[in-house]
C-alpha cells in the first residue's frame, strides 16, 4: 500500500501476488470505485500466481484530486509511468465500465505494453439515457451527499437479482459512501463530466489489435448490451461473454463468472 508522484500527482497503488518479474495483471477501476472494488478478484489470480497491480486513477478516493479536468489520455499516462516507475514491461489488463475505457485508451496510446485486455461492462459511446442518468447525478453531487447518490445509482447499477438478495451489504455499503470526504465528491463530479466528454471512441477501435475480452452483463442498464455489441464490431477477433441475470456490476454480481472467464482468457497469453 503506498503513493507515488505522478505527472506531478500522488497515485495510490498496490502490489498484490508474486513480486518478482516485469509482467503484471493490472486492475482498472470502475467509476464511483477504488482498489477495494476487485476484492473479489484478487484472491483467484493471487493463487494462481500472478503479479497484482491496483491503484486509482488521478480523483479517486485513495489518489490525489487535482482541481483541472481529467481527460482518459492522461489517466492512460499516469498508468504508463506507473509502470515504468515499477519496473513493468508487459500487461494483461482487467477492467470494468469507466475503467475500460482507461484500459482501451492505454491499448490505443501504448499498444507495446498489453499482452491482452479485458473488459466488463463496457462502453464506447453514450446514448441519451446514459446522459440522463449522469446528469441525474451530477445534480446530486450538487448536495454533497454521496450516500444519497448511491441510492440513486442503485437501481441503475445492480440488476434486480442481486438487489433481492443483497439489501443489507448494499445498505452497508451506503453506510461507507455517506464517509466518503468531500474532495471525493467534487472530484467525482470531473471524472463523471470526462466520461461525458470523452468516452466516445468507436471509430478508434478498430486499431486494438491485442486479444480481448468483453463481458456485459444481461441487464445493465448504463451501459447496455448495444454498447459491447458495437464494440464487437470494432473488435471482431473479441471473445464476447453475456452474464444472465446480472446488472452493470457484473465483478459484483457475479465474481466467480467473471473469475473463472478472466483468468482462462489471461493464461492463454502467459
Amino acid at each position: 500500500m503506498s503513493s507515488i508522484n505522478i505527472n506531478g500527482v500522488n497515485i495510490y497503488y498496490e502490489l498484490k501476488g508474486k513480486q518478482e518479474g516485469k509482467e503484471a495483471v493490472v486492475f482498472l477501476n470502475g467509476l464511483m470505485s477504488s482498489v477495494s472494488g476487485w476484492g473479489q478478484q484478487v484472491p483467484p489470480f493471487e493463487k494462481a500466481g500472478y503479479k497484482i497491480l491496483l491503484h486509482d486513477f488521478r480523483g479517486q478516493l485513495l489518489s490525489a484530486k487535482p482541481v483541472e479536468p481529467y481527460t482518459f489520455t492522461q489517466h492512460a499516462l499516469d498508468l504508463k509511468e506507473l509502470l515504468i516507475q515499477l519496473g513493468i514491461e508487459r500487461i494483461h489488463i482487467v477492467s470494468t465500465s469507466y475503467g475500460a475505457l482507461v484500459g482501451m485508451r492505454f491499448v490505443l496510446d501504448f499498444p507495446s505494453y498489453v499482452q491482452s485486455l479485458a473488459m466488463i461492462d463496457a462502453f464506447s459511446e453514450l446514448d441519451s439515457t446514459f446522459q440522463w442518468i449522469a446528469d441525474a447525478w451530477l445534480e446530486t453531487l450538487k448536495e454533497g451527499d454521496m450516500a444519497k447518490l448511491f441510492r440513486a445509482a442503485v437501481p441503475t447499477i445492480y440488476s434486480n437479482f442481486f438487489l433481492e438478495n443483497n439489501r443489507e451489504s448494499l445498505r452497508e455499503r451506503e453506510a461507507m459512501m455517506s464517509k466518503a470526504p468531500g474532495d471525493f465528491v467534487e472530484s467525482l463530479e470531473r471524472l463523471i463530466n470526462n466520461t461525458l466528454t470523452n468516452a466516445r471512441i468507436t471509430a478508434e477501435l478498430s486499431n486494438i489489435k491485442c486479444p480481448v475480452l468483453l463481458v456485459v452483463g444481461e441487464y445493465d442498464q448504463l451501459t447496455p448490451l448495444k454498447f459491447s455489441k458495437l464494440i464487437h464490431k470494432q473488435i471482431p477477433h473479441a471473445e464476447f461473454v453475456i452474464v444472465p441475470e446480472c446488472g452493470h456490476t457484473t465483478i459484483y454480481e457475479k465474481p466467480d463468472v467473471v473469475n473463472s472467464m478472466t483468468l482462462g482468457f489471461i493464461s492463454k497469453y502467459t
